[in-house]
């Protein structure tokens, strides 16, 4: 996969337990599509009635939600599946509200999905003698650490190109360590200083 335009699912499904099922919605959860960056929400129904609705929704906490599609039940028991093809970066909650004939509405227990971009950077050359240039379409938090644990230089590097002066190391097998402030995700490289 492409580096950005890869997801990484921080936590896939998690339950909330302080939320009872009610209704026939049953064995919702959420998965990850990363070949095209979209969430897959499926649910089996138990005792829905033909021209009741499944209204499919997601928030940004559980407090405020909005709808993004909805399906009309069969009147059978079944599965039901709605894909969510533009889910937003960040912690996302989804729920199904079924509503029935007789506006009565219940609701699937809540699934929260956490999704985030690739730490997009670039750095060359490895093996490097005095500066490295680095590449970043974000703000970054950059870090050296030696061998032994400690860290030899910390900097804040913003969007472009960048040069970062390491002749001040001593030769040796280093550790470039990256957190990415829009998504908050970190990745770690190996750094050779001659």
């Amino acid at each position: 996969m492409k580096k950005g335009t890869c997801l990484t699912v921080l936590a896939l499904v998690i339950c909330c337990a302080s939320q009872a099922q009610h209704g026939p919605v049953i064995n919702f959860n959420a998965v990850l599509k990363e070949s095209n960056r979209s969430v897959s929400l499926q649910w089996d129904a138990d005792s829905a009635f033909e021209g009741d609705y499944f209204v499919v929704e997601r928030g940004p906490d559980e407090g405020h939600y909005e709808t993004i599609g909805a399906l009309r039940s069969t009147g059978v028991r079944g599965h039901y599946e709605l894909m969510d093809q533009a889910p937003p970066n960040g912690l996302n909650y989804y729920r199904v509200k079924y509503t029935g004939k007789k506006d009565t509405a219940a609701y699937s227990r809540t699934v929260e999905l956490s999704l985030s971009g690739d730490v997009d950077f670039k750095f060359y050359p490895n093996p490097v003698d005095k500066v490295f240039i680095v590449r970043t379409e974000h703000s970054l938090d950059l870090q050296i650490v030696d061998p032994s644990g400690n860290t030899r230089l910390s900097k804040r590097l913003q969007p472009g190109l960048q040069v970062v002066s390491v002749g001040f190391l001593e030769r040796g097998v280093y550790i470039i360590r990256v957190t990415d402030k829009e998504s908050n995700r970190a990745v770690s490289q190996q750094l050779v200083k001659n």
